[in-house]
């Protein structure tokens, strides 16, 4: 869409163009044999040559998002040269202080630990416990990538899978939906299938070029047995690019069956499994192999034992998706597979059917509830793919997120290796993440912020069992790794206004034992004593409960 200045310039164009055609009119001599009068001093006053207005080159993503970040940094400093409004300062930081460095003092020699919680309303720091310390976020990089996901693309942001046709070629070309599944490419194949006589088809092309051809990002393993969290990424991609494997017992036989969904061409089955033994022994694993994904089933099941139901990685998203639409078709149509290759839609092609993704916004909340890693490196990519016109990819995602970091959190630091924290190598702050936190409460849009996507504590994913006693009064986000854990969000009022954000990264020392509950339960620990601190401050201002330390 045309800016209003573009369009106010068009306008000038246009209305300049019809002058000249005036003008052009009054002179020209009227169909008579006498000679025309002419008058002049009108002429005279007509400009001699109509020079007509410039319309600038819209700016490329490059200087787009430059633009974006100079606005975003421009408006975080005129908020914080505004007066602080009345909020939490009050609050007995110097009691709650003394009681949160009593607790973690006793954990010193078991890990570092980086603690930041702070008044939203007013910036006033209520706690800090090496607040500047670069550690291990894990998956509390997701709320890196998801906030400047939110702030570049926008919470209404949406991915489009696309259908077209060019004479006997039908194109499948996809933009990066991370939620694209199984029911909905099914209803992207009714659709083509309602449109075209898929009987005079040769051939589908998929066209996965909006992101680069790298499909595993760094720190990923491309090799090992293909666990589903750290699956590919890629522009057209199927059930967060994993396969449901089934493994079950197949009645008059020694061997198992195994079976795949979604059914897909591009996935290969070698079953060597069989019936025996005493215990569940089946081994199942993925790897490339040419064009395809093999998935291997070895070992043994006992006999009377149940299906056993594994999700495995697949190689190739474009190849496995595009597979398994050529089934969809054949399925509706009756006709047989297309045979599938990758090409780019050219330009002349014919749109048959765009399918949109859920907002961005909403995609957010499923992947910080369930700290999915597949939506982040698809998050990712899409805001390289749009932020620098080339095919989406880590390196430039990577420089992405330093500029927005910088932005936010001026000179605190950040190394990044992926969009999910599925890393070692990944530092940052608790300070940091906190910013993130601040500038998603003032900035919020109408259609939602950070915060919104923030799971809720005793809830779905992976705040379920965190935090009950809180009342749902806690929204955050978790993180994971051996070694490593982490917890940032806000405490809310009653009425779900958040007032406080808090951080905390735990990461364990060399050859000390710091198991993930304990660390979990520190976390909540320190959650939970600031949210008492809080109902305190705000009983004691209510008159319902005398300050500490009070005669009475």
């Amino acid at each position: 869409m045309r800016s209003l200045l573009q369009r106010g310039r068009a306008a000038i164009a246009v209305l300049a163009l019809g002058v000249f055609a005036a003008c052009w009119v009054v002179q020209t001599p009227p169909l008579a044999l006498t000679p025309p009068i002419v008058d002049e001093p009108a002429l005279a006053e007509l400009p001699e040559v109509l020079t007509l207005p410039e319309t600038e080159p819209p700016p490329t993503p490059a200087e787009a998002l430059e633009l974006r970040l100079a606005a975003l940094a421009h408006e975080i400093e005129r908020r914080r040269a505004m007066a602080p409004p009345p909020g939490l300062i009050e609050l007995d930081v110097e009691g709650l202080a003394a009681s949160l460095n009593a607790l973690l003092q006793r954990y010193e020699d078991k890990a570092s630990v980086s603690v930041h919680v702070r008044d939203l309303e007013t910036g006033h720091v209520l706690f800090d416990y090496f607040g500047d310390s670069p550690l291990i976020p894990a998956s509390n990089q997701k709320l890196v990538t998801s906030a400047a996901a939110l702030d570049l693309l926008g919470p209404d942001y949406v991915f489009d899978t696309r259908v077209a046709r060019d004479g006997p070629d039908l194109y499948l070309a996809g933009q990066g939906d991370p939620m694209l599944l199984v029911d909905d490419l099914a209803a992207i194949a009714s659709l083509t299938a309602g449109h075209l006589d898929v009987a005079e088809l040769e051939r589908l092309y998929v066209d996965d070029t909006a992101f680069s051809s790298r499909a595993f990002g760094p720190g990923y393993d491309p090799e090992g047995p293909g666990y589903a969290y750290q699956a590919p990424s890629g522009a057209l991609s199927l059930s967060f690019n994993t396969v449901e494997v089934t493994v079950y017992p197949v009645a008059g036989s020694s061997r198992l069956g195994v079976s795949v969904s979604p059914p897909s061409a591009h996935v290969r089955v070698e079953n060597r499994a069989r019936r025996g033994g005493s215990k569940n022994r089946v081994i199942v694993r993925s790897r490339a192999e040419g064009d395809h994904t093999v998935v291997s089933v070895e070992g043994s099941l006992p006999r009377g034992h149940g299906p056993v139901v594994v999700r495995r990685r697949i190689t190739d998203p474009g190849l496995h998706t595009a597979e398994a639409f050529a089934a969809l078709l054949a399925e509706l149509t009756g006709t047989e597979p297309l045979p599938v290759e990758r090409r780019p839609v050219p330009a002349e092609a014919e749109t048959v059917v765009v399918n949109e993704s859920l907002p961005l916004l909403e995609i957010l909340d499923d992947g910080l509830a369930y700290s999915n890693n597949f939506i982040a490196e698809q998050v990712l990519r899409t805001l390289a793919w749009r932020m620098t016109g080339d095919p989406g990819d880590w390196d430039a995602g990577e420089q992405i997120l330093h500029d927005y970091w910088a932005t936010l959190t001026g000179p605190q630091p950040l190394v990044v290796e992926n969009a999910s924290g599925l890393s070692r190598r990944a530092r940052l702050t608790t300070h940091g993440l906190v910013d993130l936190i601040a500038v998603a409460h003032r900035s919020a849009l109408p259609e939602g912020s950070l915060i919104d996507a923030l799971p809720v504590a005793g809830e779905r994913g992976t705040m379920r069992s965190r935090l009950r006693l809180s009342g749902k009064r806690v929204r955050a986000k978790t993180g994971t790794l051996d070694g490593v854990s982490g917890l940032t969000g806000v405490i809310t009022s009653e009425g779900g206004e958040p007032l406080v954000g808090f951080s905390i990264l735990t990461n364990t020392a060399p050859d000390a034992v710091f198991v993930a509950d304990s660390r979990r339960a520190l976390e909540d620990r320190i959650v939970m004593d600031v949210l008492r601190a809080l109902d305190d401050y705000e009983a004691q201002r209510a008159g319902l409960q005398a300050p500490r330390g009070a005669a009475g």
